[in-house]
């Protein structure tokens, strides 16, 4: 009798964590929304506005970087944004990447050599809409814009 004292409320709060982390919201897994399966392992969509630089830095752009600005419509949580700057990263000659999920765009920085046909793909095959904007200066200009609106956004270390 002991133990079922012990068992059944141990399974009862298992089950209502497992029904309630379901219940919680979507998961990014949905293809219609645009995220794989993949993307979606191990958490729910966030209300993230964006996230940074997939190295976890600020990004350095070079005179002789490449930049691209992809559109990513698809995208719409935190979870979007990790796949779709890991997918970029993982790409030969790409040196950093950034997703803000308020303009819906994708922003690419890689050495002259980088191949946008070939990134665009691969950010399609992790299951997102992908459509080149812009590229060059004009790429470079909105993404330096970016990022100095988030380091004005962000908070001063003391």
């Amino acid at each position: 009798m002991k133990r079922h004292a012990v068992i059944v409320p141990v399974v009862i709060t298992a089950l209502s964590l497992s029904t309630s982390a379901w219940a919680g919201g979507r998961m990014c897994h949905d293809k219609a929304e645009g995220a794989s399966k993949e993307a979606s392992v191990g958490g729910h969509c966030s209300t993230a506005k964006g996230a940074s630089m997939a190295s976890g830095e600020a990004c350095k752009i070079g005179a002789s970087n490449a930049v691209f600005a992809f559109a990513v419509p698809t995208a719409h949580c935190g979870s979007c944004v990790d796949k779709i700057q890991q997918t970029a990263m993982a790409q030969k000659g790409v040196l950093c990447a950034k997703v803000d999920l308020e303009s819906k765009m994708a922003y690419v920085v890689g050495d002259k050599k980088l191949n946008q046909r070939q990134l665009a793909k691969a950010i399609k095959d992790a299951g997102f809409a992908c459509t080149l904007k812009e590229k060059g200066s004009k790429a470079r200009a909105e993404l330096q814009k970016l990022m100095a609106a988030e380091n004005a956004a962000a908070p001063k270390k003391s």
